[in-house]
């Protein structure tokens, strides 16, 4: 579930209740959120700007700035959070509900180094785990991500950073919320396993995920860093809060209906959930004015609430994380309780709004990329836009159809696009006017809609009368009928949905303004090929080896759905060219599948080896990376230092050792054949031997047509002699 920032400000419900927090939060969910904010408030916010709006619970975790090094600080932009909720482990089919007036915490501001020594509670089937695993950073580079890691081990990210945190799982079953966290526990595993003793119930595995845009930092400097608004500096002490403001039956059916066998959580698998569904929820529900009156954006001269930036390794001590009581407190604004508003839907006219002798004719799917649904003109006005507005502009100028779409978007023409597509569900944006009104707390007319992203509601003027006097030199009436691209019929997969910074395909892209099947086919087909290629937004060519989540297949019933894909190739009109965060998909026929390589010289294939990638690598004799990773280059490398095991992972990456080392630091020679997928390699944990499923592989950076290990997951060649 997306969801984008409702409020920024040292706001913190859970932990510091009716008082201006410590630090300051981004916060996602429910409009009603503030210092004092309980479930029955948040269930009565007007709007929640997560895209499931019976969902208006709260969900904040600390602002990232970025240290200039001379006492200059900046936020981080970030567009929201991306909620998942999950049921893992044995007791997942018993799964509750989160109950009213739940509340929790998970991580420790004041974390500055990984903690090795506080365990969760397991048996030998599911083992502890260290709690410092519920928080992990990725860098998100162009091409597959790179690992986890419980720490910011790379701000360095083309595509940004992404911060993750794992919540507990397991209730006590008696207290809604202790200030210590104790009325909850971690899974055995953080995010799998079992509850631990005096904690019965299971309750849905609550997963955050932050995506901070490093990359756009202005003027970054040699002696700068990133910095939580925590003065945290590390990433140890990354955190996050949850308040529920689920709607309780909504809640419910949907973890009887869809919870358990869903491993990623997809709204669309869910019909009670996509039912409840909506893309416009950044618009139809933006950021608030911050309640504490003090600046958090921007540039500025001090982290705010007098924080002091510490390294650690030892916890950061409270007085580093708080103002001193001689310091004035920011004002508050007062807490206003907003309550949900009427949607109206777009009808005929005599129904729910819209001017006389104005019929409307349905949602239809609209492009940015050639002719438009509705051609002629356009006006963008987010403060007065609404349907009446946009009806009264076209009529004005002549134009016996109006669309509005976007929010905030007007088009006008005297026909409409032949190949645009009615009935579309995607115009669920409401209109700029409706949504700002006089404020956001007491204006009191239905929400209309206009709209979406790629989606026009269009209506017909039907006053007899009505002179059409607009110019029809650019009417979408001339646009030419659809027609398939001949030959490509038996190659496609469908329209999936894509998105930036977790694509569908990782491979290889390419954006050029001629672009068109055959080209994009021919890209993704030249040298070791792919087996996939897909195209996008008119101009964008994509390639891969495997079809990445959470892209999926787009249908008539899904939200977004198949109509997504109808921007035409630049290069080509007749042809579809996919859409806006939407992927006409193909498979390469001539594609040859990689292959795992059974020995390499004196070097035999081994099974695959987990890798723990916590404290220490699996293989800790030599490292290197390279952008023309191979099998042979790895042995290549590991025999010149005299290592008899080889081990790659992540498609670049090469690992040598004499011997494996365990989490624990444990190390021992074992060979692979002599031992079956699950042995652990040392009694303590961490490391143990799998079967090297094609599925869980990735190729290598310097031929695709070798695997070379995968997320976490060694391929290992081994040779008793050098």
């Amino acid at each position: 579930m997306n969801c984008a920032v409702i409020q920024t400000g040292r706001i913190d419900p859970v932990v510091d209740f009716n008082l201006v927090s410590g630090h300051v939060h981004t916060i996602t969910g429910g409009s009603n959120i503030g210092i004092n904010s309980t479930f029955e408030s948040m269930v009565n916010s007007e709007c929640t700007s997560c895209e499931i709006e019976g969902d208006k619970s709260a969900y904040w975790t600390p602002l990232l700035y970025y240290d200039y090094g001379n006492g200059s600080f900046i936020d981080v932009p970030h567009g929201g959070s991306v909620v998942y909720y999950l049921a893992r482990g044995p007791g997942a089919n018993n799964t509750i509900p989160y109950p009213e007036g739940f509340r929790m915490l998970s991580g420790d501001k004041g974390a500055r180094s990984y903690d090795n020594e506080t365990y969760t509670v397991g048996n030998e089937t599911y083992p502890a785990t260290p709690i410092a695993e519920r928080v992990s950073f990725v860098c998100l580079p162009d091409g597959p991500p790179l690992p986890t890691y419980p720490y910011m081990f790379d701000t360095n990210c083309t595509n940004g950073m992404r911060a993750q945190i794992c919540f507990q799982s397991c209730w006590n079953g008696v207290d809604l919320y202790l200030p210590d966290n104790s009325h909850v526990a971690y899974l055995s595993g953080i995010d799998d396993g079992i509850c631990p003793p005096g904690y019965p119930f299971q309750l849905p595995t609550l997963f955050l995920e932050v995506n901070y845009a490093v990359e756009q930092v202005p003027d970054q400097t040699p002696n700068g860093q990133f910095v939580f608004s925590q003065g945290d500096p590390t990433g140890y002490g990354f955190h996050g809060d949850f308040l529920n403001g689920w709607d309780p039956a909504l809640q419910a059916a949907a973890i009887d209906q869809c919870l358990v066998g869903d491993e990623f959580g997809v709204i669309q698998n869910c019909p009670v959930l996509n039912a409840n569904d909506t893309n416009g929820y950044a618009v139809n529900c933006p950021e608030r004015p911050p309640q504490i009156g003090e600046p958090v954006k921007g540039l500025l001269d001090q982290l705010p609430g007098c924080i002091t930036i510490t390294y650690g390794p030892d916890e950061a001590p409270a007085s580093s994380m708080s103002c001193p009581e001689s310091v004035p407190l920011p004002s508050v604004t007062s807490t206003m309780n907003s309550i949900p508003r009427a949607t109206a839907s777009p009808s005929a006219y005599g129904q729910q709004f819209g001017l006389p002798q104005q019929e409307y004719l349905g949602c239809f799917n609209d492009s940015a990329a050639g002719i438009r649904t509705l051609n002629e003109i356009s006006v963008t006005n987010y403060t007065y836009m609404d349907v009446q507005w946009c009806q009264n502009f076209c009529m004005q100028n002549g134009y016996t159809y109006s669309g509005v779409e976007y929010t905030q978007e007007c088009h006008c023409d005297n026909a409409i696009n032949p190949t645009a597509k009615n009935g579309s569900i995607e115009c669920t944006w409401h209109c700029g006017a409706t949504i700002t009104g006089d404020s956001l707390t007491e204006f009191t007319m239905p929400v209309q809609l206009c709209g979406g992203l790629g989606y026009i509601n269009v209506y017909r003027n039907t006053n007899p009368n009505f002179d059409a006097f607009g110019s029809n030199a650019n009417t979408a009436g001339n646009a030419k009928p659809y027609t398939p691209a001949a030959g490509f019929g038996p190659n496609y997969l469908g329209c999936y949905s894509d998105q930036v910074g977790n694509r569908t395909l990782t491979g290889h892209t390419v954006t050029q303004n001629n672009m068109t099947l055959e080209i994009c086919a021919a890209i993704c087909s030249a040298g070791p090929g792919y087996q996939y290629y897909g195209l996008e937004f008119a101009s964008q060519c994509y390639c891969g080896n495997q079809i990445n989540s959470p892209g999926m297949l787009l249908t008539s019933t899904t939200t977004p759905s198949n109509n997504s894909c109808q921007s035409r190739c630049m290069g080509s009109e007749p042809e579809v060219c996919g859409g806006s965060n939407a992927l006409s998909l193909y498979v390469n026929p001539n594609y040859t599948a990689p292959i795992e390589k059974p020995f390499i010289g004196r070097y035999t294939a081994q099974k695959c080896v987990t890798d723990p990638n916590t404290n220490g690598r699996a293989l800790q004799g030599a490292f290197t990376t390279s952008v023309n990773m191979t099998n042979e280059y790895c042995v290549k490398y590991c025999l010149g230092l005299e290592f008899h095991y080889a081990g790659l992972e992540y498609g670049d990456q090469c690992f040598c050792g004499k011997s494996f080392t365990s989490k624990r630091g444990e190390t021992k020679e074992f060979h692979a054949h002599e031992h079956a997928a699950g042995d652990a390699i040392s009694s303590s944990d961490g490391v143990g031997f799998t079967v090297c499923s094609p599925g869980d592989l990735l190729t290598c950076s310097g031929n695709l047509h070798e695997f070379c290990g995968g997320p976490s997951l060694l391929d290992v060649f081994y040779s008793p002699t050098l």
